[in-house]
This record gives structure tokens, C-alpha cells and sequence, in this order.
């Protein structure tokens, strides 16, 4: 996917990242540039004398066009990583080596093992009802992993103390604020007034949350890769926490099923989530705090538009602001 924040590097670049990282006697093979991506570049680089593949992914270089939550968001997905390799069993990649200094180019990179299947989103057409199934109950186990992981604080990732939040309800109206701050600038044509007001007349729903857990609220099928096990599929790896943040767990699922307009359609992933959670039932203050997720997903998608090309911004934006409607609708508004 083309996208103006995309940092991209010429061959000569990335060779001199891989001799840095990796010392002068390793010599790269082969560079691939994997553009499925709609944010950062991503690069498989093989390797002359390794048997194993390597992918380099590239931050956005600081001063480019962005949403305020985006802001040098790339440490956090490398945090990510280490934290859910040493407490959780969910598969993800590992971090060979990172770079935040901007010394060797104008942003941020690192480097991470390579998944060598194929994403959900491409797999499924090619999947059985029963074995796509148990790849949604087995998704929903590994966020039940991750949402184990509880935080000292609500927000995005910061070590800002004033962006380091008490309550749930703090952190997501000022999350919620700043995307619309953002939309505004952007001059993105949407129902402002009454976004608000669904999030103050559905506030006491946030107060629920107590403790703080790892949401990685992008866990859309493209960031699932699926690999051949026997005769069916299963998942190999999770990728891309950048956008992760502190919060509710229910956060997860709307990502996760951007199509979906209620989570209880999709039942062996609610059925597997409650069993692995260990959890009765998912509840009408339930429902409604994915209806405020949703919400929010769909805000950021019709903001970000700007750094698309057309017509890819134009049917995203189309799209987007169709779904807050029926956000708003199933809010009352």
C-alpha cells in the first residue's frame, strides 16, 4: 500500500543497516520490499550465509504528517514484543536488534525474525467454515494471553507521567479527544457533536474497568499470519503492536473483526475468548463498550485518509464514516 509515511531506503541503506547490526561479514542475498503495510516499510532481506530470512522494518522519519498518536510509536511495538516473548506463549516475532539513535538513518528501525506463512486475510478464502473456526478460537485464546498482561497505568504507551492515566475513562476520553483534534485539523467531515455526546452519555461503562490490560487494537486479519499444519491451518505469528496501548480488553474485538458490527455474530471467537478468559458471559455493558471501540477505530480510519492516495482515501473515508453512523445509532445517537 502506497502511503506518505512511508520512510523508504535505497539498497545501499539497508546493507549498511544489516553490516551495523549484524557485523561486516554478513552478506545480504537478496532485499524484498513487502508492501502490504499501510504505515511504515517493511523489507525481507536474505542472508548469503544464514539458512534464515530477516525483516527490517523502518519507522516513519520525525517530522512527517501524523495523527498525535502515532507519534514514535515504534518503541512501544519492540517493547511489545520482548514483554509478550517472556510472559505469554502467543507466537510473535523476535527482535534481533533495534535502533532508536537516528544516528545511522533519519528514523527508526529494527530488525525481527521472519513469519513464513501467509496472512489470515489471504488464507481464509482458501479455508473450510471448521477450520477457519478454530482459527478465531485459537486467536481469541492468544488475546486472552495478552490481556494478562496488566499495566501500571491507562493510556497509550508514554513515559510522559501526564499522559500516564488513573482511570480507563480519563485515558479514553483523551484518546478519543485527540483523534478528533486530529480530524478537525484534517478537515474530515464528520458528526462531531454528536461523537461527543455518545461518549459522555456512555461514559459510566468505562468506570468498570479497574486494571489495566495490554490491547493491541490492531489485530486485524492482515496482521495475523496463518501457516499449513496437516491438512489445515493454523496461526504463527501476531505482528504489529505499535498502536497498543493500556486499557480494556473488549478493546481487541473490533479490531480484530472490523467488519463485524457486533461481536456476537462472530461466535467461536466470543466462545473461545470467554472460555479462555475465564469468563461467564459477555454483558450488555459489554456490548456497549465495543460499540465506543468501534467508534473509535472507525474515527481513526476516516482521519487518516489524508496520507492515502486517491481512490484508495476515498473509499476508506466513504467506508469509515458510513460505520460511525451505525456506531452512533447503536449509541443512541
Amino acid at each position: 500500500m502506497k502511503s506518505k509515511t512511508k520512510n523508504l531506503l535505497t539498497e545501499d541503506e539497508i546493507k549498511y543497516l544489516v553490516k551495523v547490526n549484524f557485523g561486516s561479514s554478513c552478506e545480504v542475498g537478496g532485499i524484498e520490499e513487502l508492501k502490504g503495510g499501510m504505515f511504515n516499510s517493511i523489507y525481507l532481506i536474505h542472508r548469503l550465509h544464514e539458512k534464515d530470512s530477516i525483516v527490517l522494518k523502518v519507522g516513519v522519519i520525525p517530522g512527517t504528517t501524523l495523527l498525535t498518536y502515532e507519534q514514535d510509536v515504534m518503541p512501544t511495538e519492540v517493547e511489545c514484543y520482548r514483554m509478550i516473548r517472556e510472559k505469554t506463549t502467543v507466537p510473535v516475532p523476535s527482535v534481533l536488534a533495534c535502533d532508536f539513535s537516528k544516528e545511522h538513518i533519519k528514523s527508526n528501525y529494527f530488525f525481527m525474525s521472519t513469519l513464513t506463512g501467509v496472512t489470515l486475510q489471504k488464507a481464509k478464502k482458501k479455508m473450510t467454515k471448521e477450520n477457519l473456526n478454530k482459527i478465531q478460537a485459537e486467536l481469541a485464546g492468544y488475546l486472552a494471553q495478552l490481556h494478562e498482561i496488566k499495566g501500571p497505568y491507562f493510556g497509550y504507551f508514554s513515559e510522559d507521567t501526564k499522559k500516564q492515566y488513573p482511570t480507563w475513562r480519563k485515558a479514553f476520553f483523551r484518546m478519543f479527544q485527540q483523534i478528533l483534534e486530529d480530524a478537525r485539523e484534517h478537515q474530515v467531515r464528520i458528526p462531531y457533536g454528536k461523537i461527543e455526546a455518545a461518549l459522555r452519555n456512555n461514559a459510566g461503562y468505562l468506570d468498570e474497568l479497574l486494571t489495566p490490560a495490554l490491547v493491541e487494537y490492531d489485530c486485524h486479519e492482515g496482521n495475523v499470519f496463518v501457516k499449513k499444519c496437516g491438512d489445515e491451518y493454523v496461526i504463527e505469528g501476531i505482528l504489529d503492536f505499535e498502536r497498543a496501548f493500556w486499557g480494556d480488553p473488549i478493546a481487541d474485538f473490533p479490531t480484530a473483526f472490523v467488519f463485524t458490527d457486533d461481536i456476537r455474530k462472530e461466535k467461536a471467537f466470543l466462545e473461545g475468548y470467554l472460555k479462555a478468559a475465564g469468563k461467564d458471559a459477555y454483558s450488555e455493558a459489554d456490548a456497549v463498550r465495543y460499540q465506543l471501540y468501534r467508534l473509535y477505530i472507525t474515527v481513526i480510519m476516516a482521519a487518516e485518509t489524508f496520507r492515502y492516495d486517491f481512490p484508495y482515501s476515498r473509499i476508506q473515508g466513504m467506508w469509515a464514516k458510513y460505520q460511525i453512523r451505525k456506531c452512533l445509532k447503536a449509541l443512541g445517537q
